[in-house]
C-alpha cells in the first residue's frame, strides 16, 4: 500500500491544499502503520473498523478525527478504484465511520477549550502521582511553558536551543515559528520568570550540541508536530481526572489566556502573546509588540502567578537538573 500512497499523494498536488494533503498522509501511514502494508486488494471492511476502534478506544481520538482519518483513506480507495487498480473491486470504508450522532454530540460537548482551576492545576502539578509522571524532560517543560506562554503544544515540540533567543538585547524569549497559508509567520514570547526560576535556561544551556530541546520526543514526519504529546498530555489528563468534556489538550493554552485576562493584562498584549494577528487597515504595515514593547509584554506576562509550588524537575535527562 505504501507506493500505492506515494502515487495518490504525488497525483493530488495542485489539486489539495497542502496542509489537508499533508494531514490526508499523516492518516495514510497511520492506517499501514497500525493495520499492516498490504496490498490495497486484501484489506476488508474488518481492517477499517479494527483501524477505526484503535484510534478511538486504545488512542483516545476524538470521534471528528477519527472520521477524518476514515475519510482520508475512503478518499485513497476511491481514488484507486477511479484508476482501474487491479484486483480492487470495492471501498472497504463504505459505512465504516462513527456514527453522525456521535460527531455531533461530541462538538456540542466542546465549543471550546475550558480553562482549568486553580485547584484542577495544583492537583496537575504538585500531586505526587501525577508529579510522578514527569519522567522525562519533555513531560515536565512542554505543560509549563504552554501555562507560561499561551503557546500551541506544537510550536513548543519543534523548539530547538537557538530558539530560545533574546529580545530587546536582554529580554529571555522563545522564538515560535508557524506555518499559514501566507507562509511563515514568527512571533517571540519573554520567558516567564517562573520558568528562569524552575530551571529552563540551565537545562537550555546543557543541551550543547543537540538540535532540539526535547530528546527522545517523536516529531512526526507529516501533520501536528505536538501529536506525541498531545496523546499523552490527553491520556495524563484523564488518568488523574482532569479530562473534561470541552477541554482538549490545548486546555493549558486556554487556562493562560483566563488567568491573564484575570491578572489585568491589557488584551493587545495578550493577543500578541498568544499568536492572534491584528487587523491591518489595507496596505499598512505594523511592527509586532515584541519588537517595539519587549517590556511592556514581559511586565504583563510578569503579572501571571498561579500560587502554585511547581517541583523541580529530577527525572532522567542530559542536564541532571535536581
Amino acid at each position: 500500500m505504501f507506493p500505492m500512497i506515494r502515487e495518490y499523494i504525488r497525483d493530488q498536488h495542485g489539486k489539495v491544499r497542502f496542509e489537508r494533503l499533508r494531514q490526508a498522509e499523516n492518516h495514510l501511514l497511520r492506517f499501514i502503520e497500525i493495520a499492516g502494508d498490504r496490498p490495497l486488494p486484501e484489506y476488508l471492511s474488518a481492517d477499517v473498523t479494527a483501524f477505526a476502534k484503535e484510534l478511538s478506544e486504545r488512542r483516545r481520538l476524538s470521534a471528528s478525527t477519527v472520521n477524518g482519518h476514515l475519510s482520508s483513506l475512503s478518499a485513497l480507495f476511491n481514488w484507486a478504484l477511479a484508476q482501474g487498480h487491479p484486483g480492487l473491486m470495492e471501498n472497504p470504508c463504505s459505512g465504516c465511520k462513527l456514527p453522525t450522532g456521535t460527531v455531533a454530540a461530541e462538538q456540542r460537548q466542546q465549543p471550546a477549550d475550558k480553562p482549568l482551576t486553580l485547584e484542577q492545576l495544583r492537583a496537575f502539578f504538585e500531586g505526587e502521582e501525577t508529579a510522578a509522571d514527569f519522567d522525562t524532560p519533555y513531560k515536565y517543560w512542554v505543560p509549563l511553558i504552554q501555562l507560561h506562554t499561551g503557546a500551541r503544544i506544537g510550536e513548543i515540540c519543534q523548539l530547538e536551543p537557538k530558539d530560545i533567543t533574546l529580545i530587546g538585547e536582554r529580554i529571555p524569549a522563545f522564538r515560535f515559528v508557524a506555518s499559514t497559508a501566507r507562509g511563515k509567520s514568527e512571533r517571540r514570547v519573554p520567558v516567564h520568570p517562573k520558568l528562569i526560576e524552575l530551571g529552563l535556561l540551565a537545562y537550555v544551556d546543557g543541551l550543547d550540541g543537540l538540535d532540539t530541546l526535547w530528546p527522545g520526543l517523536i516529531i512526526p514526519r507529516l501533520g501536528s508536530k505536538g501529536q506525541n504529546m498531545g496523546m499523552w498530555l490527553s491520556r495524563h489528563l484523564e488518568r488523574h481526572g482532569l479530562k473534561r468534556s470541552g477541554r482538549r489538550t490545548e486546555a493549558f493554552r486556554a487556562t493562560f489566556q483566563h488567568y491573564l485576562r484575570l491578572a489585568g493584562a491589557p488584551e493587545l498584549h495578550i493577543n500578541a502573546l498568544l499568536g492572534h494577528m491584528e487587523r491591518k487597515s489595507a496596505g499598512a504595515t505594523r511592527e509586532p509588540l515584541w519588537q517595539t514593547q519587549p517590556e511592556a509584554l514581559l511586565n504583563s506576562l510578569a503579572r501571571l502567578d498561579y500560587g502554585i509550588k511547581f517541583s523541580a524537575y529530577v527525572g532522567p535527562g542530559p542536564t541532571g537538573l535536581k
